[in-house]
């Protein structure tokens, strides 16, 4: 357990005097930038975590000492001509700070006055107004256009302002700006721009939107003057924002790398545009166990400053752990060991998630595929120019019974019928597609799942001008494999140029010319190509038993039945015995794509990874695992003086004085970092006695 700090000295008087509080308005650019505001009364200053710039509620003392200075009445306050230098206008930067006994000054808020309130009865005239943080400046400019960079020379530092959505990893593709090429703001920090994320280039030089590169861009170019908020260090983003994968054979310590796999998170799907820029931050944060706080501090001059924490909830140094005090029931008050005036707190679990499976886009196959008539064939389907004519869009004797003669040509992978030549007669067995899917392993393959396959146009191979090749279709007239089959490997190929069209309910072809029997394909100069004229009598070369019967080869996509495996394990850390699974869909993200051996354009026989995502959808998982394994304290603690000693993201450890943990993690060993309740909100109330209310939370990100 690490050691905790007192947050109170060891002796101090039975009852305090309250703090004092000043209100001063500000403007930071006089020679005297404070003005005093006698007749304007702090009730209750709140913040909380997350993309929240603070409030605080102010209101206004009428007293008839000053009416030449200081309003009298409601009307003097509510009315926006006055020029009272004590009436509050909206826009007016007020700061609030409490006087140390040394001296020192704490500021304790600083924000824009807004939203006057009048409350008026019979006892009394009251006004009110709150007050928000600076940080609500970052609110007054959404995220517009993303800033973009060439296509032609994406590693060129270039960057232009668009009118292009702000779109992280659009459709799960990457577009972001190439590693070493980042832009710079005027204070020196680097961050990544946008790039298309259509462009395809050989190698690809476009990245991934890791958490950290989007929390860089976020702050870095949408805060750039950093001139109410001071940005987080890159650095320490960049360390901060990763996935902490427990190491089996090591206990886990948030703090010491040798116990965890740190790896990037990898940002979903996710546009920005219209949203404003701290909001935007803590959606992305705030899934994967982080947390982010507009904090204010006070510099060596006694003005305020504000600047931007973001942090790792479960994260915690022996500083941030802090406790409670409460005596044991019948003792003495003595207020040196007691700080608790009322509390409402409970241990939950109904939220708890301890295994979490990251699902991704099935696993995709680049394969070529050799197909068979999926009709009968007979010989009377070429017996004369009649029969022909039958089989002619153009011609008024075509046979409407049966439109899919001599045109659909198919797989078959669920035996739903395809002609053997062989047998003379329609198959009904299913084609098999176990090999394709056994991914080069060995020994027996998996069975696979008979269902209809729909061919995806787009192949994983790229042109000369780096760009996906769409399907292609090819004949043959000496090709003795299988058909239907995967390719292998045989035969002599003429390219198919056009014609045709791809089935959208099942692996084949649809012929779409107006006669079959005609089937221009393109003419061939290649030694051997069967069809050099570039014509295919459809028609009579399958239905003629004296005829060589050409097949055709598809080559396209496929999608397997396995997605990418990523699943975080239960841990012995969680408070239940029982295994509570979560999926998150991240089909959008994750995907993995295989050129099999039986690829055309494969020329190594054996399948290569195109792509596989699975260590980042394994780190997506870890995350997500660490943020949502423990069960959930919360409530509301009140100490009845105010006191700075607890700030946002503070770890309570426990209730001294009555030997109560708040620890989380109760299964974990004895040396694993444990996980405490957070404090996610922040109270201080000023009017008819000082509080500090103190908003508890261990969750650590959403229960997805």
């Amino acid at each position: 357990m690490p050691a905790f700090g007192s947050i109170e000295p060891p002796t101090v008087p039975l009852s305090r005097p309250s703090t004092p509080i000043g209100v001063f308005r500000y403007q930071p650019e006089d020679i005297q930038p404070y003005t005093y505001l006698p007749n304007i009364q702090i009730v209750a200053i709140q913040s909380r975590e997350g993309a929240d710039p603070g409030v605080a509620r102010f209101r206004y003392v009428f007293d008839q000492a000053n009416p030449a200075t200081e309003p009298t009445h409601f009307e003097q306050v509510m009315a926006t001509d006055s020029n009272l230098p004590g009436v509050v206008q909206n826009d007016d930067r007020l700061v609030v700070f409490s006087y140390n006994p040394d001296g020192s000054v704490l500021a304790l808020f600083d924000g824009f006055a807004q939203v006057p309130a009048l409350d008026l009865s019979s006892r009394q005239e009251l006004v009110t107004f709150l007050a928000y943080g600076v940080a609500v400046r970052e609110w007054d400019a959404p995220i517009d256009g993303a800033l973009m960079r060439n296509a032609d020379i994406p590693s060129t530092v270039a960057d232009f302002e668009t009118d292009v959505e702000t779109h992280f990893n659009p459709s799960g593709q990457p577009n972001a700006s190439p590693q070493g090429a980042d832009a710079k703001d005027s204070f020196g920090n680097t961050f990544a721009t946008f790039l298309d994320a259509l462009l395809v280039r050989n190698p690809d030089v476009r990245r991934f939107w890791s958490l950290s590169m989007a929390a860089r861009y976020l702050c870095f170019h949408h805060n750039p003057d950093q001139k109410y908020v001071q940005n987080p260090d890159g650095a320490a983003l960049d360390a901060l924002l990763d996935s902490l994968a427990p190491n089996s054979n090591a206990t886990f310590q948030p703090n010491d790398p040798n116990t965890y796999t740190s790896s990037p998170i990898i940002v979903p799907d996710f546009p920005a545009t219209g949203k404003v820029w701290p909001e935007a931050l803590d959606e992305l944060l705030r899934p994967n166990g982080f947390g982010m706080a507009f904090r204010l501090g006070t510099d060596a001059n006694g003005n305020p400053f504000t600047y931007l924490d973001v942090f790792r909830r479960q994260d915690g140094s022996p500083s941030s752990y802090k406790d409670l005090y409460l005596q044991a029931y019948g003792q003495t008050l003595d207020p040196g060991a007691t700080n608790l005036g009322a509390a409402h707190l409970e241990r939950d679990i109904r939220g708890l998630a301890n295994s979490i499976t990251v699902d991704s886009s099935l696993v995709r196959y680049e394969a070529s595929f050799v197909l068979a008539p999926g009709f009968n064939v007979a010989q009377a389907d070429a017996q004369d120019a009649n029969s022909l004519a039958g089989f002619d869009l153009n011609n008024p004797s075509f046979f409407n019974s049966n439109p899919d003669k001599y045109r659909l040509y198919v797989f078959d992978e669920t035996g739903e019928g395809h002609w053997d030549f062989g047998k003379a007669a329609l198959e009904t067995t299913a084609t098999s597609l176990d090999s394709l899917f056994n991914d080069g392993g060995t020994g027996t393959p998996p069975p696979t799942l008979k269902r209809r396959r729909v061919p995806i146009g787009e192949l994983f191979t790229l042109d000369s001008a780096d760009k996906p090749l769409k399907a292609q279709l090819a004949i043959s007239t000496n090709y003795t494999g299988a058909r239907p089959g995967l390719w292998d490997g045989t035969g002599t190929w003429q390219t198919i140029n056009g014609g045709f069209d791809l089935l959208e309910d099942r692996l084949g072809i649809w012929i779409k010319v107006p006669n079959p029997n005609r089937w221009h394909i393109g003419a061939s100069r290649a030694n051997g190509a069967p069809y050099p004229a570039g014509v295919v009598h459809g028609v009579e070369d399958q239905a003629n038993s004296s005829a060589t019967h050409f097949a055709l080869r598809l080559t396209c996509v496929i999608e397997a039945d396995e997605t990418v495996s990523a699943t975080a394990a239960r841990r012995p850390v969680s408070p239940t015995a029982y295994t509570i699974e979560r999926r998150v869909d991240a089909r959008d993200r994750y995907v993995k794509q295989v050129k099999a051996g039986t690829s055309e354009f494969n020329t190594t026989a054996v399948p290569i990874v195109v792509r596989d995502d699975t260590t980042d959808a394994q780190a997506d998982a870890d995350a997500r695992r660490l943020a949502a394994e423990t069960g959930n304290v919360s409530g509301v603690v009140t100490i009845p003086r105010f006191t700075s000693a607890y700030s946002i993201g503070d770890k309570i450890q426990s209730i001294q004085g009555r030997g109560l943990s708040l620890q989380t993690n109760a299964g974990a060993p004895s040396i694993e970092a444990p996980v405490f309740p957070c404090v996610v909100g922040l109270t201080w109330e000023f009017a008819g006695g000082q509080n500090t209310i103190l908003q508890l939370s261990d969750h650590r990100g959403g229960r997805s």
